[in-house]
This record gives C-alpha cells, structure tokens and sequence, in this order.
C-alpha cells in the first residue's frame, strides 16, 4: 500500500511539473524581446555593431477565454552607442487585433545643448501597422537620444494589450568626472596623553604627560573627487583608467592625498577600481618619542610624508545616464483596421 502511495505522489509530482513546463512553454500574450552584443566594443569609442541590433514586438492571441484579460508587457529597455542600427520586427496575429497602433517618439536627452534639430526615422509615416506575418523597420541611428516605441492591440471583448520598448542612445565619455570614497589601510596619528599618577599633597590628585599614538584605526575612508579616462566598453559596461584627489580627514591636520588606477571598472554610473593610494602620515619630529614626559599644554611636532599603498575607491558619475526631457521632437503614429 505504501509503495503503491509513493509511486501515485511521484507521478502526480511529475505529471504536475509537465504541466507547469508546458505552460512556462507558451507563448506571452504580448512581449518584447531584443538580439544584441551585451558590449559594444571599441578604444576611445564603442564602434556601433555592424549587425543591426534587432528587436522584436509580438502580439499573440490568448489560448484559452481564461487569459482573455488586458496584457501588459514587460518594458524592454537597452543602451546602444551612437550611430548603432536598430531593426523593429513587428508580428501581430490579425485574429486577436481589430485594430491596432504604434508610436515611435525620439526624445533629446536633457543633457544635450538646447539646439533646434531636425530628427527623421528610416521609414516614412504612416508605414507601421501589424500583419501575422510581421514586418521589419529600420529605425534611423540617432545620437544622444532616446527612442520610444509604444505599441498597442486591441482584440475582442474590450481586450487591450500594450508593449513599450526604450532605445538610448549613447556612448560613454572620454572623460567622466565621479565624485565618491576611497578605502585604505589606516595609519597611526601622535599626541599628548595625560595619566594619572596618584594622589600629593592635600590630596590633589598628580598627573603626567607623555607623547603618545593616540590613533590606530585598521582602516580608513577618504572622500575623493576622481576622473575617469576611457579605454574600452559601452554606457553600461566599461573600462576606464582612474586618477583622484582628496582631502583626508582623519588624520590629526587633514591634508591632500592622491588616488591611481590603471584599470577600474564602470557599471552604468557606478566605477569601482582597485589602485594605488598615495597618503601620508606622520611621524614624530624634534627628537621626541613615545612614552616621552612633556609639559602641560605641550603639541608634539610632527612631521609628514607621502607613502603609497593598497587602496579601492568607489564612486559615482557626476554626469549620469541620459534621460528623457519633456518635449518630443519627433512623433510618428499610425494604425490600422483589420
């Protein structure tokens, strides 16, 4: 009985996975999907693929009457450098769109200069429109801007689906300017320690002064402004060398300190890099040495030099990834009735 009840959950188990599966397996009612290089490469400057990077549209009929509810797509969002050629694949079943609409909006970037320019698309107006067997557009290379598509199909018994893709354009700066931390080890910093050292006459209580490490943290984290030059990669993904400068201030007189990196690592608006901190510490002058008597009210001298050792800094773009401003140059719709 016991073995017949195993073998009755493991089928059920299985036959409850196919069916899962199976339905993992269909079809969305409305998706995006896009084919293209996860880095465009180039020195100095990505070069923009020679294949065009396409992406696809898809508006397909629900299966069962149960799926027969408005279909949200999930929003397809990609960078590509400037100049790159974008394809759009539209398929649209007829039998689940009487009508159907797209618009296509090109948005200058807030981070351009305010210049009046005049913005075309590859295709004239008019042309987009949805058939079952699909249809390709090329969408004209643009530069510093964003590309906005918004699909829309609506089927049978109040039924509407909606599909919305975003194209940046751009590439990565020569030059980027980050502001953020660095982490180095920490170094010691000197003063004066004052100990008690009994009780005198009339109960006064005696104390002593003596030079001292009064600092000798592990580690430390200095704020820094850094300039990123780039080597390779995308607007997402790149490469860059780094140099920096800061102010530290944990040290007993804050002073300037240098930050180097031949390789550091940028992710959208985020470098992270492992390079050379160049700090300084300091040293006691003037003969003196710890556990030294000093007078009350005593400033032990110091003395300062530069060292270099391990550091990481982590910072944050000061130009960020463009985004849209509020007025559309360029608006292309058009729809059709099926």
């Amino acid at each position: 009985m016991r073995h017949h009840l195993l073998l009755l959950i493991i089928v059920s188990s299985v036959s409850l996975f196919a069916q899962q599966e199976q339905q993992n397996a269909k079809p969305l009612a409305c998706y995006s999907k896009k084919d293209a290089p996860k880095v465009f490469w180039g020195f100095w400057n990505p070069k923009p693929s020679t294949k065009p990077v396409t992406v696809t549209i898809q508006f397909n009929k629900p299966d069962a009457p149960a799926d027969n509810l408005d279909c949200v797509g999930e929003p397809l969002e990609i960078t590509v450098p400037n100049g790159q050629k974008v394809t759009l694949n539209t398929y649209y079943d007829k039998n689940e769109c009487s009508t159907s609409g797209t618009t296509v909006s090109i948005t200058r970037a807030t981070t351009d200069v305010p210049v009046s320019d005049i913005l075309s698309l590859a295709v004239k107006a008019g042309v987009f429109g949805f058939d079952a067997i699909g249809r390709s557009y090329d969408l004209a290379p643009q530069t510093n801007k964003i590309v906005s598509i918004d699909a829309t199909c609506n089927g049978g018994l109040g039924r509407k689906s909606t599909q919305n893709v975003k194209i940046t354009y751009q590439n990565p700066p020569r030059v980027a300017v980050s502001t953020g931390l660095v982490v180095a080890h920490g170094v010691k910093s000197y003063g004066v320690n004052t100990s008690n050292t009994g009780v005198g006459t009339g109960g006064v209580v005696t104390t002593q002064n003596t030079v001292a490490v009064t600092g000798s943290p592990a580690g430390q984290v200095i704020p820094f402004g850094l300039v990123n030059i780039y080597y390779s990669g995308s607007r997402v993904l790149n490469f860059n060398a780094q140099l920096g400068i800061g102010v530290n201030p944990n040290l007993s007189s804050a002073k300037v300190e240098y930050f180097a990196s031949p390789f550091a690592f940028g992710w959208h608006d985020v470098y992270i890099s492992p390079g050379f901190h160049i700090g300084q510490h300091e040293d006691i002058a003037g003969g003196f040495g710890i556990g030294q008597t000093v007078p009350s009210g005593f400033k032990v001298p110091l003395k300062w030099q530069y060292y270099t050792g391990f550091g990481v800094s982590i910072s944050y773009n000061l130009k960020p990834l463009i985004k849209g401003g509020s007025k559309s140059e360029t608006t292309n719709t058009a729809g059709q009735k099926h």
